[in-house]
């Protein structure tokens, strides 16, 4: 069986070049597959391999106080979901002008938004995914922005009328990074209750399972949805 994980951290970095290199390093050794990116807003992850050897890369990488204490999800499969690994560094971890680290918005664990629903309490809940993502499955009455990258997303939750941003609103998307921005981004845009979604779906089916989901979470790998 492989090990997958993904997990990300925002946090200002410098020196991204030796992180990189370093990185490669270790990716090399333990002959992992995925894609590991740098910014100076921190660190996003989407690494396979055996067991150990996934082990082995986090130790690495939470022996750094930068990392210290980073979570990860698991899955697992019978082959590897990523063809090569990918070690790279881009300008931002996800799109807008807002840093998570400063701008921050109040987490709603899955237990809570699942009681959400079952007590039948009036919210709206957002999905920050692009539109191909949405096709594969979505929270119940969840309101689709129409995206097809996220760089879109400031102006589409601008434009939502007042009625929805004066009620209490949660934004939900994979694993979490989005939202890490999207939250933040819709209070600067006039929202009085913003909420998002910890550990996004990934943590919700772990811990609720598909209850007011409709269809699977569209993954970015060769499984294509779990």
């Amino acid at each position: 069986m492989i090990t997958n994980i993904s997990g990300y951290r925002f946090v200002h970095l410098t020196d991204l070049s030796n992180w990189k290199a370093a990185c490669h390093e270790q990716c090399t050794a333990l002959s992992l597959k995925g894609t590991v990116v740098w910014s100076k807003e921190g660190i996003n992850v989407m690494l396979a391999g055996r067991e150990d050897d996934i082990a082995s890369w986090i130790d690495w990488l939470c022996q750094f106080p930068e990392f210290a204490g980073l979570r990860f999800k698991f899955s697992f499969s019978e082959t590897f979901p990523f063809k090569r690994m990918l070690n790279k560094i881009k300008s931002a971890l996800v799109p807008g002008n807002v840093d998570p680290l400063v701008h921050t918005a109040p987490a709603l664990t899955p237990l809570e938004l699942k009681r959400w629903y079952e007590t039948g309490k009036e919210f709206v809940i957002i999905d920050t995914r692009n539109g191909y993502e949405l096709e594969t499955g979505q929270f119940e009455n969840a309101l689709d922005l129409g995206l097809h990258e996220f760089k879109e997303f400031p102006e589409k939750i601008a434009a939502l009328p007042d009625s929805i941003k004066a009620k209490p609103v949660v934004l939900y998307c994979t694993g979490g990074i989005r939202c890490e921005k999207a939250a933040p981004l819709a209070t600067l845009a006039g929202f009085k209750e913003v909420y998002q979604l910890e550990g996004g779906i990934l943590d919700y089916f772990k811990d609720c399972g598909h209850a007011f989901y409709e269809g699977d979470c569209f993954v970015f790998d060769e499984r294509r949805a779990i």
